[in-house]
């Protein structure tokens, strides 16, 4: 290796010891921007079953996704399992076609509804379906 090369090496490491740095003085703090980190667990409530009916679609497949693992879960879990479900519990529209939100994505704009914080409608009110 001549001169100009281990320069170049030497450039190279420091650069690569500077974005590392940088990034463990800058990693993220906080929340997720919704709210809903992979490590929270959710658990269904008694009545889920039955008060299902009043959310849409890709609450409904989470709440079958979370029932699959019993009841219990992680959102990372969920997210998981919905990768590889199929059938009744496939990440999937009505019309077969994939999802492109994740689980953990959907549950940003659904999570207050689904623990009963805030209304589905105001026909259908407060009713919580996760704890």
């Amino acid at each position: 290796m001549n001169k100009q090369q281990k320069e170049n090496a030497v450039a190279i490491k420091t650069a690569i010891d500077n974005i590392n740095t940088a990034k463990s003085r800058f990693a993220p703090i906080g929340k997720s921007g919704g709210g809903v980190a992979q490590t929270m667990t959710l658990s269904l409530t008694d009545d889920a079953f039955d008060n299902r009916a009043v959310s849409p679609r890709q609450v409904q497949l989470v709440l079958g996704l979370l029932d699959a693992l019993g009841g219990t879960a992680t959102v990372k879990q969920i997210d998981d399992l919905a990768v590889i479900s199929e059938g009744d519990l496939a990440w999937v529209n009505a019309s077969g076609v994939a999802y492109e939100q994740t689980p953990s994505k959907i549950l940003r704009t659904y999570i207050s509804k689904m623990k009963g914080d805030d209304a589905w409608s105001k026909r259908h009110g407060e009713v919580a379906l996760v704890s």
